[in-house]
């Protein structure tokens, strides 16, 4: 049996994570892993890996870094054991199962309209004009980009020759950051960040030390926030850039934007966004709010995956990632995607209109779930600042559970959620903004809920209630265990 996709791509993420060059014996050994594991539900222990593949502890130990547990959790195999803690999922009953998806931050689904919206421009004869082409079918693709940027340019306040049109939010960060700092490079430039932005923000700018930028990483306070003091204080005369996220993505954390731009004009250094998360559920003017770059991705607004976008002041000029055909006024090379850009706009204006109900309806199923699993767990920690976040987001800390024996409980009951560590490589990685809020995931796990359009008092009361009986299961296989 050949691994299946997402299994696939695991092993080769796992690889990556580790910096393990995988080699056929790799492949080999993770394929009868798994195809164990199908079969008999429990991981192969040595003696079957020796009986069928001839690999012994020894070579185990020289392929992956942390051996048979690498081995096991390259391809999903939770583990047992007093040394690491990726523990298995526990089984509780359900008289009543419904699925509960509250992993919003993730991605969302489309909505009808825009998948109307999206299926009028991906069927029928006069469908596929190219929208730089000047026949009357590339005229009508043109418009129907234009509109797009319209809808998105009204939402920001901004206008529409401010916006390029990416292939993703990750697109837009890195457009925004190596477009605006790689010219400056030879001059000695300096750029500041906040030790809890999204990778789409820190991978680039860390690659761009390697070619000579200098770069400050603000820690967060204990509620997940950048000061703007802070920020203040780390600007230099050679600061080219600043980046400083709207929202967290894990833990929701709204920072102080208007004052942090506040002080980036002042200083006449560009400040940047990361408004992915932020987008459609906060206000956001980026002129009012002094913000030079942003931005903003389809499917965190129930828009498309693979489209985003990113808003350029005009005094600001940026080398583009990508040449050729000068798509976008010659800062993004390559044809529009005409549906999916359709989509993000309509999207976005979708999102904009609900937003003064939808968001306090969010913030009230939000108030409830926490007090309804504060009732199940007196003990839980929130993680980050609830008077500062996304109405929709909801992160908390539970003591003596594993935060991957708590996911894979949920998803057996139909609850979807995401973690805020994973057990990675054999062993477990801490996301990077749990550890900068300084909460010890060796005693807690963590979950982030974050809710939708979709979700409802039953789904928190469904939730709630059914995590109680999985922390009591799981703290039970784990006493009985020591």
């Amino acid at each position: 049996m050949a691994l299946d996709g997402l299994t696939l791509a695991m092993v080769h993420e796992m690889s990556r994570r580790s910096g393990t060059e995988l080699t056929p014996r790799h492949i080999e050994l993770v394929e009868f892993a798994h195809r164990y594991h199908e079969r008999h539900r429990v991981g192969p222990l040595l003696p079957n890996l020796r009986r069928h593949t001839g690999a012994t502890q020894e070579e185990l130990q020289a392929l992956f870094p942390f051996g048979l547990h690498s081995l096991y959790t390259w391809v999903g195999i939770p583990i047992q054991s007093p040394h690491h803690s990726c523990k298995p999922l526990v089984s509780i009953h359900v008289e009543h199962p419904r699925e509960v998806y509250m992993d919003h931050s993730a991605t969302t689904e489309l909505r009808p309209e825009v998948v109307d919206c999206m299926r009028s421009l991906l069927e029928g004869e006069r469908s596929f004009g190219n929208p730089g082409s000047s026949t009357h079918l590339g005229r009508m693709a043109f418009e129907a980009v234009d509109t797009a940027r319209a809808r998105l340019a009204t939402a920001l306040g901004v206008t529409r020759d401010e916006l390029v049109f990416t292939g993703s939010g990750s697109e837009a960060n890195n457009l925004a950051i190596k477009g605006l700092l790689l010219p400056r490079l030879a001059s000695g430039a300096h750029a500041v960040t906040t030790a809890i932005e999204h990778s789409s923000v820190l991978e680039p700018l860390r690659w761009l030390t390697s070619l000579g930028l200098e770069l400050t990483e603000l820690p967060c306070d204990a509620d997940g926030l950048v000061a703007p003091d802070d920020l203040q204080a780390a600007l230099r005369p050679n600061t080219a850039l600043v980046s400083v996220m709207a929202a967290n993505n894990e833990i929701g954390t709204v920072n102080p934007i208007a004052e942090i731009g506040e002080v980036c004009r002042a200083a006449e250094v560009p400040f940047m966004v990361d408004a992915v998360q932020a987008f459609g559920k906060l206000p956001l003017a980026p002129h009012e709010l002094g913000i030079s770059l942003m931005s903003v991705s389809g499917h965190k607004l129930h828009g498309p995956k693979g489209v985003g976008a990113l808003f350029i002041e005009r005094s600001l000029e940026l080398a583009p990632l990508l040449h050729g055909g000068g798509q976008e006024q010659g800062r993004r090379a390559g044809t529009e995607n005409v549906a999916s850009i359709a989509g993000l706009g309509l999207a976005a204006e979708l999102a904009c209109a609900e937003h003064a109900h939808e968001m306090p309806r969010l913030a009230g199923l939000r108030d409830a779930l926490l007090a309804q699993l504060r009732q199940a767990e007196p003990g839980l920690v929130v993680n980050g600042s609830l008077e500062r976040r996304l109405p929709h987001n909801l992160s908390v800390g539970f003591e003596g559970v594993d935060s991957g024996s708590l996911l894979l409980s949920l998803n057996a009951i139909g609850v979807y959620v995401s973690a805020g560590s994973a057990c990675h490589a054999g062993a477990a990685e801490d996301s990077h903004v749990i550890r900068a809020l300084g909460l010890d995931t060796r005693r807690y796990g963590v979950l982030r809920f974050s809710l939708g359009r979709r979700n409802d008092e039953g789904d928190v009361r469904y939730v709630a209630e059914h995590l109680g009986g999985i922390l009591d299961a799981v703290r039970e296989e784990i006493r009985q265990s020591a």
